[in-house]
């Protein structure tokens, strides 16, 4: 029986309050980052790719939302984009100074009214008059405080009101974790080996330098896998290359073949999974070269597997790269494809059509975010869920690992 299933789960939003806060990591302006800044430290030397950041890295900004309801409870989420802001047609970073006009246009549009549920009140919010090029990071974070809202009001988990609005079993299998292991590649390899993850290090591959070393880094991962994985673990492999390699070598296929099947042949019998390594410049130019880079794949490497995330994001979006067969598994940043409905739109599209959904996001996610999408995940029955915020690995694991068991456990 779904959690809460004999109780009302209808809500009326007495007050609306937003707040400044911030993510879980810090905004990059990538295209510079590609292009010729210099890394100092932490930081990098070199001019932004456009006026919209205000440092090639830069702090970041979380807008948090508190939704009050009629009894006294409150409901929470947070907005934010994602690391890699204002690239592949994803929302720029976000500013305090749009904060004002946020909170007038969401308590227009949601305050003093009664939702029988969370769609309800999710479909009112995509309706609302948000400032041009908000509507994505705010969706994400107020359709949070409305899944929220309604378990409160359900006396359920999230995934609880999830499967009862949906008419869906309850959860019973956990999805599989694909840890992001960040900048400190030995250190967190070790812990993820360790850990027992389905897939990592999820490692940001971006430079030349990382391109170059990346073969190398494989050969030693599968060496930590066999002195530290417990007997017959096999974790998959997992390399985001944010267009990079795409970059370095002109888009050329066969010179991206032979990149990728050195990569194969280190990682022994691991499954790599290899996301955007293509540079486009639209969705459609990235689904047609990812869509032949599979083909290509499929022919010669039989432990290689294409993610499609750049250009694969945004409502809409994703099913047409499922459609097209653009690659095996596609990543929904969830941050980008603006309110959960979209996300569990996209998670239905990709089990249609037969892509591996993995529900994803980004380091500059909250706490908050965070748990809420665990819900989705566990609801919708996803492929795999990056693990988030932050890129420390433990944080992340911890936050995302409790949620789904204390969600289990209360049945």
């Amino acid at each position: 029986m779904t959690p809460g299933a004999g109780a009302d789960a209808s809500f009326s939003i007495s007050g609306i309050r937003i707040d400044a806060g911030i993510g879980g990591h810090w905004i990059n302006d990538q295209l510079a980052v590609q292009t010729g800044a210099r890394p100092d430290g932490f930081f990098f030397d070199g001019a932004t790719s456009s006026p919209a950041f205000d440092a090639v890295r830069a702090p970041s900004l979380a807008y948090l939302v508190s939704v009050e309801l009629d009894d006294g409870q409150v409901a929470c989420g947070d907005c934010v984009t994602v690391a890699n802001a204002g690239y592949a047609g994803r929302p720029a970073p976000l500013r305090t100074g749009s904060l004002p006009a946020v909170r007038d246009a969401l308590r227009e549009a949601l305050e003093g009214r009664h939702y029988a549920g969370f769609r309800e009140a999710a479909a009112a919010l995509e309706a609302a008059s948000l400032p041009a090029g908000l509507e994505l990071p705010v969706g994400f974070g107020v359709s949070q405080a409305l899944l929220g809202a309604a378990a409160l009001a359900g006396r359920t988990t999230m995934a609880g009101a999830l499967c009862r609005e949906y008419g869906l079993p309850a959860p019973v299998r956990p999805f599989g974790f694909a840890g992001s292991c960040g900048g400190a590649w030995e250190a967190n390899v070790d812990k993820a080996i360790v850990r027992g993850l389905d897939m990592f290090p999820q490692s940001a591959i971006q430079t030349q330098a990382e391109c170059e070393r990346l073969p190398d880094y494989a050969g030693w991962i599968l060496e930590r896998v066999r002195k530290w994985g417990a007997p017959g673990y096999l974790p998959d492999l997992h390399f985001d290359f944010h267009s990079s390699l795409g970059r370095m070598l002109d888009n050329d296929e066969t010179r991206i073949m032979d990149y990728l099947a050195g990569v194969c042949e280190k990682a022994g019998d691991c499954t790599v999974y290899f996301e955007d390594p293509m540079l486009s410049r639209s969705s459609e130019e990235a689904q047609a070269r990812m869509a032949s880079l599979r083909a290509r794949l499929e022919a010669r490497l039989a432990n290689a597997r294409l993610v499609a995330d750049e250009w694969a994001n945004g409502p809409g979006q994703v099913e047409s790269f499922a459609r097209a067969r653009a690659a095996h598994a596609i990543q929904i940043k969830m941050p980008d494809n603006g309110s959960l409905l979209n996300s569990i739109q996209a998670l239905q599209a990709c089990q249609r059509h037969g892509a591996l959904a993995y529900l994803g996001g980004s380091c500059n996610e909250t706490d908050i975010s965070s748990r809420a999408s665990v819900h989705v995940g566990l609801a919708f029955g996803a492929w795999r869920m990056l693990t988030k915020p932050g890129l420390g690995f433990d944080e992340g694991l911890m936050i995302m690992t409790n949620e789904v068991n204390r969600t289990l456990g209360r049945g």
